[in-house]
């Protein structure tokens, strides 16, 4: 395939991400003419308008948007065919394209990229916060780090680590509302609410104790998909929170948040959970980061708060996820070994 049709591709694809030819050339660092003269060139040897540009945004034409989708992955193949060749006759360097929710951000990769740099100062790391998104492909990254389950796609993926569930509060709090023995004392308790980029708002919290199961409705005057703005009238002692064990451990540490129900198990607690790009799996940069990603979560998890409860078991996925899941899987997911 001759090098100006590449390009072709490259410009088609951006002038349909971009929304139009000037802002492609822009986004790209050409010029416009540039642009519109390799698009244009590709149309006439295809016999065909793929643009409309009639529409404002420019689309692809109706008979294009598949045409488009797969130079889309063509173009990504290229890319990550270049940098697995590099990668085999370098250390590890480049660019990873990372991708992650706001939790894992401030929680697990913030303070950890600095030690990553350190360790392979010649890889590049781009991070995005990858807001509702749980696909690869929509998200045109490397992989994805999260707290939860990834709908099933063609990629790589492994659970970093298995989490709980602590129930959370001020000691002031537990003071005014009473410690509660029992799962249902919580429905008694103010309670921060998260609800998911998705919608589904997380006030049923499911318990068991020695094969007992019991579930409980908790409410707030608090719902939020942020966990900043949740965990502030928590550590002010004005809510309860249901807190995943490996983000909370500043508050425990330093007694500001008593944990309780500690002889129940909170169900459904998500697992963290990291997604890699299947034709990047062996290339030397990713290798190095998904090893440092698992030293991380090793760390944090023999860091629990508080310490002496049993092990975390792995935990089975809430209904809400599964319907919302069901029939939306496009391809399968394979568990990275440990090496």
């Amino acid at each position: 395939m001759a090098i100006h049709k590449l390009r072709g591709l490259e410009y088609l694809v951006a002038v349909v991400d971009q929304g139009g030819f000037n802002a492609a050339a822009r986004h790209l660092g050409v010029s416009a003419p540039s642009v519109h003269r390799l698009v244009q060139a590709l149309e006439t040897e295809l016999g065909m308008n793929l643009i409309d540009r009639s529409a404002q945004p420019l689309r692809p034409t109706p008979h294009a948007v598949t045409y488009v989708e797969r130079a889309r992955s063509l173009l990504v193949e290229l890319r990550e065919l270049d940098a697995s060749l590099r990668d085999q006759v370098q250390a590890p360097r480049g660019t990873i394209n990372v991708a992650a929710h706001g939790v894992v951000l401030q929680f697990v990769l913030a303070d950890a990229l600095p030690r990553f740099h350190v360790r392979f100062p010649d890889v590049r790391v781009e991070v995005f916060d990858a807001g509702s998104s749980r696909d690869l492909s929509k998200l045109g990254t490397d992989c994805l780090v999260q707290f939860g389950w990834p709908p099933e796609q063609d990629a790589i993926l492994r659970t970093l680590a298995e989490t709980r569930w602590l129930i959370v509060a001020t000691p002031a709090y537990w003071a005014r509302h009473g410690t509660p023995a029992h799962p249902s004392d919580l429905a008694r308790c103010p309670c921060a609410l998260f609800k998911t980029p998705f919608g589904e708002v997380m006030n049923r919290w499911s318990f068991e104790r020695s094969g007992e199961r019991h579930e409980v409705v908790v409410d707030g005057w608090l719902t939020s998909d942020n966990r900043a703005v949740l965990d502030a009238p928590v550590y002010d002692g004005q809510l309860a929170g249901r807190i995943n064990d490996l983000t909370v451990h500043p508050g425990l540490a330093d007694g500001r948040l008593q944990p309780v129900l500690l002889d129940w198990n909170g169900l459904n607690a998500p697992p963290l959970s990291l997604l890699v790009r299947r034709s990047l799996s062996r290339q030397p940069r990713m290798r190095a980061w998904v090893d440092f990603l698992v030293e991380i979560a090793a760390e944090r998890t023999a860091g629990r708060l508080p310490t002496g409860l049993p092990p975390v078991k792995p935990a089975t996925r809430p209904d809400w996820w599964r319907r919302r899941v069901a029939g939306s899987s496009r391809g399968s997911a394979t568990a990275i070994g440990t090496r």
